[in-house]
């Protein structure tokens, strides 16, 4: 194994690492650094290996020329211009396809103010603060998650589909990401748990059922570790995602916050955007960039160079007081309605799936909870009303989901759902609203039409636990100029100004 590393500056590291062996043995630790590390590391990226047939074996004239595999493992840390073999994301950069990165050094000091407390805003808190910047943390809650975010349990699985579609491939990276900070933040059978998932593609979904064809190679072992069919006695529709996982965000909120760059304040109302170009201070030498000012009233809550809005159904409008002709994009609300008991109150004997299911609403059971183990199922798609409100038709609406998904299971609960509205019910509610685009993919990146300095990284749809923090990290990795965590075509695929041709 060869090491070669060169080092510049003791705070900015340009490093190449790279080993070559011919040892199989090795090969089963270069796939697992590839497929737990690449690019999701803090100011590490692109932790790629190949194996390739150009090593002489031997050199004896008299004898035809040979060649042994040799690993090719390469780390590279530093800013896109020193690495020619990132070209991809260089023309990304340079064609539009990604964010131009933030000239750091212009910056008077590395200060970020971030609204929104939910996992897309403490991810990206968190992104920044490991990086060096000092990060405020706004929320209107009284706690961290206390929106969208609060959900009791969410189930996270990679998207699928025939064609391995841009959303399919984001979708696997984000979950990489989350497998690996929820190993690292959080404790496994308490705050999440690696199960797997079994999704079940029914009748009137509005993707296909299936995996890439290139999987179905009896070589290919990625659907082995991503998504297969379910054996029997699974259904026919029936797909294993074998890094599926249950996951309640609210802990994973509280432990990306607790960093010590990180500086969180509740119960803080914002209320509009006030951005100060340097000419207004020029007169102030230690002060001489533009600053933004975040504001509840006539209340400067928060200074800064840079804002980023991560306040799901509520960015919106502060966007519009922060734009140049008072636009905004055009975020939807999106409530959604969970229904959950007790373990205790099923009759015995009752059907109970043996991993969390998903694919027309969830299922997730014996999970602790405050009055004890409990089941959840739902969630709802509300796009009519825009608040938290518990409804009773939203319960009939997740019974009605959870028979299409797992009927025998659904059978054991409906006498309990027999008890809602009445003074004891046996089956409670959790609501919150999340929020969305028309492509139901997330909106990250630069505000269209707004001064430099602010940024947005929301619009998470029902897809925020696979990529919210994929999306803080992406952003984090622009303002550095670093080689991105994704490819650049998939990056612009959540960019805030892809929609900005066609208005």
């Amino acid at each position: 194994m060869h090491v070669v590393a060169h080092t510049e500056q003791p705070l900015q590291a340009h490093a190449l690492i790279r080993a070559a062996a011919s040892q199989p043995a090795l090969l089963p630790l270069a796939q697992q650094l590839t497929d737990q590390c690449w690019g999701l590391l803090p100011g590490v990226h692109r932790l790629r290996f190949a194996l390739r047939g150009d090593v002489p074996q031997n050199t004896h004239p008299a004898s035809p020329p040979l060649t042994r595999d040799r690993l090719s493992l390469t780390l590279c840390v530093g800013p896109h211009a020193d690495w020619p073999e990132f070209a991809e994301v260089l023309r990304a950069h340079t064609t539009g396809a990604c964010e131009t990165p933030v000239e750091l050094a212009a910056l008077q000091a590395r200060i970020v103010t971030i609204i929104g407390a939910g996992v897309a805003g403490a991810g990206t808190a968190r992104a920044l603060a490991e990086r060096g910047w000092q990060v405020t943390v706004l929320d209107a809650g009284q706690a961290p998650a206390a929106g969208a975010s609060g959900l009791p349990v969410g189930v996270v699985a990679p998207h699928t589909s025939h064609d391995d579609s841009g959303v399919s491939r984001l979708s696997r990276a984000g979950l990489r990401l989350m497998e690996q900070t929820m190993r690292e933040l959080l404790i496994e059978g308490v705050d999440w748990g690696c199960t797997g998932v079994r999704e079940r593609r029914l009748p009137g979904k509005t993707r296909r059922a299936g995996v890439p064809l290139s999987w179905l190679n009896e070589h290919a072992h990625t659907a082995n570790d991503w998504t297969h069919k379910a054996p029997p006695p699974a259904p026919d529709d029936a797909f294993w995602h074998p890094r599926g996982a249950w996951l309640k965000p609210a802990p994973l909120v509280r432990a990306l916050l607790a960093h010590p760059n990180i500086h969180w304040q509740g119960n803080a109302k914002v209320e509009a955007l006030r951005f100060i170009p340097h000419e207004a201070h020029l007169s102030h030498a230690s002060t001489n960039t533009a600053r933004w000012q975040v504001l509840q009233g006539s209340t400067v809550l928060a200074e800064s160079s840079r804002v980023v809005l991560a306040a799901g159904p509520g960015s919106a409008a502060l966007i519009a007081t922060a734009t140049e002709d008072g636009s905004a994009p055009r975020i939807n609300p999106l409530r959604g309605q969970i229904s959950w008991g007790l373990m205790a109150d099923l009759p015995s004997g009752a059907h109970m799936p043996a991993t969390p299911v998903n694919g027309h609403g969830s299922f997730v059971h014996k999970l602790a909870s405050p009055e004890g183990p409990a089941w959840y199922t739902g969630a709802t798609y509300d796009r009519i009303h825009g608040d938290a409100r518990l409804l009773d038709s939203d319960h009939a609406e997740n019974l009605e989901r959870l028979k299409a998904l797992e009927p025998d299971t659904a059978a054991a609960l409906a006498p309990l759902f027999a008890t809602v509205g009445s003074d004891a019910p046996r089956v409670h509610g959790w609501a919150g609203v999340r929020c969305g685009v028309h492509d139901r993919l997330p909106m990250m990146g630069r505000v269209p039409h707004a001064p430099e300095g602010l940024y947005m990284n929301t619009a998470m749809g029902s897809r925020g636990l696979t990529l919210a923090l994929l999306c803080g990290e992406l952003l984090a990795a622009q303002w550095h100029g670093e080689p991105l965590p994704v490819e650049g075509r998939l990056a612009q695929f959540l960019s805030a100004t892809r929609f900005r041709s066609n208005a």
